[in-house]
C-alpha cells in the first residue's frame, strides 16, 4: 500500500465523517454558511473518494469528479461559507454565489461528458497527480497524459482561477475574523479557530502549487491535513458563549 493510497483514504474518511456532522448542525441552524462548508466538505468527499477508487481501478467518471471537485469546486464552496459570515447584508454573498453556481453548471458538464481522458496513461497505485504528462511506458514508448489537449484546456483554464479565488475568500475571510475577535478581545476560541481554518486552507493550495511546479510530493498530506485543520477550526470557532455580550454581538454584526 503506497503512502499516498493511504493518506487519501484517512482524507476520504475523516472528510466523510466531517460532511456529515456539518450537514447535520445545518439541519438544525438553516444558517446559510453552514450549508456552504457542509457543501464544501462533501466535494471534498467525493473527491477523496473518486481519488481511493483511482488508486485500484480505472474509471473515467471517478477521474472526471476528482478533477471536478479537486481542482475547481472544493475551494470557493468552502469559502463561501466565509463570504456568508463576512458579508449576511446586501447582495454580495447572494451574487458571489450565483457566479459559483455558473461556473459550476457549466464545468460539471464539460468535465463529464466532453473531456477526453486517456486511460491507456493510468496504472494501478500510480499517484494520479504524476499522470498528467506525458511518460513512457514498460517498452518505452511514450503515453498521453490522461487529460488530453483540446477539450480538456476548456476546464483546465477554471482551476488556477477557482483555487484563487476559494483560496482568497476561505483563507482571508478567516483571518479577517480573527483579526475582529482579537481586536475586540473576545471569545479567543474564535481567533484559534479562524486561524486553524486558514491553515487548513492554505495546506491544499500549496500541495496545488507545488503540483504545478513539477513537484506531487506534498499535494496528498497537505490534503489530509488540510480537512483535519479546518474541521478542528470549525469545532473550536463554533463553541457558543454562554451568555454574549455588548462587545460580542457587535463583533457578530454583519457587515
Amino acid at each position: 500500500m503506497s503512502a499516498s493510497f493511504a493518506l487519501s483514504a484517512i482524507s476520504a474518511l475523516f472528510s466523510c465523517v466531517c460532511c456529515f456532522l456539518v450537514l447535520q448542525r445545518w439541519r438544525h441552524k438553516r444558517r446559510p454558511h453552514l450549508l456552504a462548508w457542509g457543501l464544501g466538505l462533501l466535494l471534498y468527499a467525493t473527491g477523496t473518494v473518486c481519488q481511493v477508487i483511482l488508486a485500484l481501478v480505472w474509471n473515467p467518471t471517478a477521474f472526471a469528479l476528482w478533477y471536478w471537485c479537486g481542482a475547481i469546486m472544493v475551494a470557493p464552496v468552502l469559502g463561501q461559507g466565509a463570504v456568508y459570515l463576512l458579508w449576511r447584508r446586501g447582495s454580495i454573498a447572494r451574487n458571489l454565489n450565483m457566479a459559483l453556481l455558473l461556473v459550476a453548471a457549466m464545468t460539471l458538464p464539460w468535465t463529464l461528458f466532453f473531456t477526453e481522458f486517456n486511460a491507456d496513461a493510468w496504472r494501478a497505485g500510480h499517484d494520479m497527480t504524476t499522470l498528467f504528462k506525458d511518460h513512457r511506458d514498460e517498452d518505452g514508448a511514450l503515453v498521453a497524459g490522461i487529460m488530453r489537449g483540446g477539450m480538456s484546456g476548456t476546464v483546465r483554464f477554471f482551476s488556477p482561477v477557482m483555487n484563487s479565488w476559494g483560496t482568497l475568500t476561505l483563507v482571508g475571510g478567516a483571518l479577517y475574523s480573527a483579526h475582529l475577535f482579537r481586536r475586540k478581545q473576545i471569545l479567543p476560541n474564535r481567533v484559534y479557530g479562524n486561524v486553524l481554518i486558514a491553515l487548513g486552507g492554505l495546506l491544499p493550495a500549496f500541495g496545488g502549487l507545488m503540483l504545478r511546479l513539477g513537484d506531487p510530493s506534498f499535494k496528498y498530506l497537505g490534503e489530509m491535513c488540510g480537512v483535519v485543520l479546518i474541521f478542528g477550526g470549525f469545532l473550536v470557532a463554533s463553541q457558543e458563549a454562554p451568555n454574549p455580550s455588548p462587545a460580542l454581538r457587535a463583533a457578530e454584526r454583519p457587515v
